[in-house]
């Protein structure tokens, strides 16, 4: 076959859809964007950086989001690591970071891929929603939107750019990676609906203190990717904008039992669910202000609490006691507010129990 012959074929062939990596032709720093990935296309035994093409923001550019992709020189199974889809929860990105430097694509049978930062408009804004700046602005929760529309607004453009260019055809699971809003705080905390199938073992790879199991929240990118068919949780790893080494450690322990289980790394799981002895209930309860002042949280996290207990009290300007908050039943605290300044509505508490009743309050 002649030279330009040939050339004419693979040409064909690489824009047929077999080969499916979809480059803009753009290079930022060297690294390569692109709007979508496959990963049957990338060099096996190497770890690739790419930015995936996001959303077009007010004057016209796109915001790129960082993706990492480890392809293993065997075969095996794909497994998904997403943070900063609330772009004040920032653990997660510390984490995927961790789990990038301690891997070897030499040694890894399978694929791992990560998405650091999602919501690029809410981690350069300190928040937890996707800044919309068209019209009278405002913001959207970027975690009740997926898995987005091609022709939404900036936000729903953003997820399905994701949802559709990195993860659709490339993951078997996904983690999505959170931890809880500024002003509060989570310790090791999953939420796993068990109705699907490989989630449980997933969740009880980790040596979390709770899982909460959980229906799903329609919206949520766990929620999106369980329908998909790929198996999800959703790993809370904390509090707000800040790094916490001892929570980071324990969840790279998760990640790296995942890899062991799912056979993409030799060796066998380590500390998990069991040995942690978490804290696995179906209930949650959240006690909010009823009016605004000074909060002081009297429990910590992971303390069990009894029926009637005094959880919070709130103090007016002058120091007087306005408000009480106690349990309304035998339970554990799975998450507390860290700001003392709570307007009506402000988390105080949230309690988690096993209940074995077919109605629950706040979600089973």
């Amino acid at each position: 076959m002649k030279p330009f012959f040939s050339c004419v074929l693979l040409f064909a062939y690489a824009t047929s859809g077999h080969a499916a990596t979809d480059y803009t032709g753009d290079s930022i720093e060297g690294v390569k964007v692109i709007r979508k990935l496959d990963l049957a296309d990338i060099d096996a035994g190497k770890i690739h950086r790419f930015y995936l093409q996001g959303a077009s923001n007010g004057v016209g550019q796109h915001w790129l989001v960082p993706v990492l992709v480890a392809k293993g020189s065997k075969p095996g199974k794909r497994l998904g690591l997403q943070a900063g889809v609330h772009g004040d929860e920032l653990n997660g990105t510390r984490l995927i970071h961790r789990v990038f430097e301690n891997l070897d694509p030499k040694t890894l049978s399978g694929s791992v891929i990560a998405i650091i930062g999602a919501n690029s408009t809410g981690l350069l804004a300190n928040s937890r929603y996707y800044q919309l700046q068209h019209d009278s602005g405002g913001g959207v929760d970027f975690n009740r939107i997926w898995p987005g529309k091609a022709e939404g607004n900036a936000a729903e453009q953003q997820v399905h750019r994701i949802f559709n260019g990195i993860w659709v055809g490339n993951a078997d699971s996904v983690i999505d990676l959170h931890t809880q809003s500024t002003g509060t705080a989570y310790p090791l905390y999953i939420y796993a609906d068990y109705r699907v199938a490989g989630v449980k073992a997933l969740a009880e790879l980790f040596p979390a203190d709770i899982i909460k199991i959980d229906p799903g929240e329609p919206g949520a990118a766990e929620q999106a990717f369980n329908d998909a068919g790929m198996a999800s949780i959703t790993l809370e790893i904390g509090a707000a904008k800040l790094y916490q080494p001892e929570l980071i450690d324990r969840a790279l322990v998760g990640v790296e039992n995942v890899l062991k289980a799912y056979g993409m790394l030799p060796g066998k799981p380590g500390r998990d669910a069991k040995a942690q002895r978490s804290f696995i209930g179906n209930q949650t309860q959240s006690i909010r202000a009823e009016r605004g002042g000074f909060a002081e949280v009297l429990v910590a996290l992971n303390q069990d609490v009894k029926a009637g207990q005094l959880l919070a009290v709130q103090r007016n300007g002058f120091g007087d006691i306005t408000a009480r908050y106690t349990a309304p039943f035998d339970a554990r605290v799975a998450s507390i507010g860290t700001d003392p300044l709570r307007e009506p509505g402000s988390l105080l508490v949230r309690l988690i129990r096993v209940n074995t009743d077919a109605a629950c309050s706040d979600g089973c």
